[in-house]
């Protein structure tokens, strides 16, 4: 079943962390890396998202978003992004609080595959050149 991606945190020749749904749930994604290989892998490690963390992470995009709408219209310099210290202090205390919590984190509570996919429809007002994403699950057993 293909589950929408709300944001994508980081990407590196493919979607590497952020926030989908899993199970109809928020969860922060992030893919393994293998030492031997020396490359990402298609397998995710997941941890829920409770109501306030995934509320502060969806106000931190609201404001990347209106950054990158502001760049792309040429509006504002790169040098501007908000996560570059110091430009966006909302920002900045948002990212101390998400750096919190991917500090804390224990095990991940779910190990899976995923295969992402632009999603049919796309956004009028979609952000950057990304794609709308969704993405499928695939329990590891």
């Amino acid at each position: 079943m293909r589950e929408p991606v709300l944001m994508v945190w980081d990407f590196y020749d493919g979607v590497r962390s952020g926030i989908a749904l899993y199970q109809g749930q928020s969860h922060y994604f992030e893919c393994g890396f293998d030492e031997e290989e020396g490359e990402h892998t298609d397998v995710f490690e997941l941890w829920p998202l409770d109501e306030p963390m995934m509320a502060l992470a969806a106000e931190q995009w609201m404001l990347f978003c209106a950054w990158e709408r502001c760049f792309r219209a040429g509006e504002v310099p790169a040098e501007t992004h908000p996560g570059h210290r110091g430009q966006n202090a909302r920002y900045d205390e948002i990212e101390d609080r998400i750096k919190d919590f991917l500090d804390s984190r224990v095990a991940p509570v779910h190990r899976l595959q995923a295969t992402f996919e632009p999603r049919e429809t796309q956004p009028e007002n979609s952000v950057g050149p990304f794609k709308a994403l969704d993405v499928t699950w695939l329990d590891l057993g």
